[in-house]
């Protein structure tokens, strides 16, 4: 008799401008309204700038850009997902990532990671999957905070 899974993992569905980034839920620090931020005219395109978070600076960053290699407008966020570091390569303890509405609790098995058909490649994307009719990322989260710390 085959096994039944019932071993759910809870994520975190993030609305980017044009795609949704999943991530566990214990990457998340904090959801916030969209802050004033700086701009960093000397960072790489995908570096939205910086704002001021529990005493701290916080980089914030666009991630669908940075997948893409593509410029993307990220005026209209209306939220900042703040995000725990995970790489014990980088000093990196938070950053941000601005998102277009709010993030949503889901709950995920296995038979629920199918590989999305046509997927992108980018060193910063892990996989992409279909949930329902968007396209979510899965990032590469030890890339994308290497690439902060450069």
């Amino acid at each position: 008799m085959a096994e039944n899974t019932t071993d759910f993992i809870p994520c975190m569905l993030i609305p980017l401008q044009k795609y949704f980034l999943l991530l566990p839920n214990s990457t998340i620090a904090e959801v916030i309204p969209m802050p004033q931020h700086t701009a960093m005219p000397n960072k790489s395109d995908f570096w939205v700038g910086e704002c001021s978070w529990h005493d701290r600076q916080l980089p914030i960053i666009n991630v669908e850009a940075l997948i893409q290699s593509e410029n993307t407008d990220v005026s209209d966020a209306n939220k900042l997902c703040v995000l725990h570091g995970i790489s014990d390569a980088t000093d990196l303890p938070v950053y941000a990532l601005p998102c277009f509405g709010v993030p949503q609790l889901i709950h995920l098995n296995e038979s629920a990671l199918l590989m999305a058909e046509d997927a992108e490649e980018s060193d910063f994307l892990l996989f992409q999957l279909p949930i329902g009719n968007k396209l979510a990322y899965i990032p590469n989260l030890d890339s994308i905070e290497a690439s902060l710390s450069h």
